[in-house]
Parts: C-alpha cells; sequence; structure tokens
C-alpha cells in the first residue's frame, strides 16, 4: 500500500463495482473499494481519500460529496471491537473451564 491519495471526480457503479470518473480531462478511471453506504452519492460528484491498491485501484478511507468540507474520522473501529470480543469470549470460556474443572 502507498500513501494516501486525495481526488475528486463522479462516482459511478460498473459491472465491477464502484468506479471514479476524474474531473480532469485526461479520462482516469480509479476502482474503489468502499463501504456499503457510499452507494448514495453515486452519480454525484465526490472527493475520496484512500491507498493506491494495484493499477487503479483505490482502497478508501472517506468518501463525501464534493465542495464540502472534509468529515471528522470515525474513532469507533469495528475491527478491535471484533477482536475484544473473540478475546473476551475467550477469557470467559477458559474461566467457565477452569471453574468446572476444579468445581
Amino acid at each position: 500500500m502507498s500513501a494516501d491519495l486525495h481526488l475528486m471526480g463522479r462516482l459511478e457503479e460498473g459491472p465491477s463495482g464502484l468506479f471514479l470518473l476524474l474531473r480532469t480531462g485526461d479520462g482516469g478511471v480509479w476502482e474503489l473499494e468502499a463501504r456499503r453506504s457510499t452507494r448514495g452519492l453515486i452519480g454525484c460528484q465526490v472527493e475520496v481519500v484512500g491507498r493506491r491498491a494495484g493499477f487503479n485501484g483505490l482502497v478508501c478511507d472517506q468518501i463525501w460529496p464534493a465542495g464540502q468540507s472534509r468529515p471528522r474520522r470515525s474513532k469507533f473501529n469495528l475491527e478491535y471491537l471484533l477482536v475484544g470480543a473473540f478475546v473476551a469470549y475467550g477469557l470467559i470460556t477458559t474461566l467457565a473451564g477452569l471453574a468446572g474443572y476444579f468445581g
């Protein structure tokens, strides 16, 4: 993965998923890996921040309507919640097993 890119263009949906048509006249197209909530912006001019993946792929961190200020990044990370739940489940089952063994 490379450094963050900040691109502007029109969000469109194609047969393989979402893509970004750049606003510049060079006809650039980026294939986006984005969340489902982004689908409400299809057909709109947007700004995208993400990391390059492959030749024309972009793993999106944020997508928002062009011309608006960049939204604050969410401090809540679902991956950390899932890992925490998995660790807590392992700890609880271990303690329950020990209680059954010695109880």
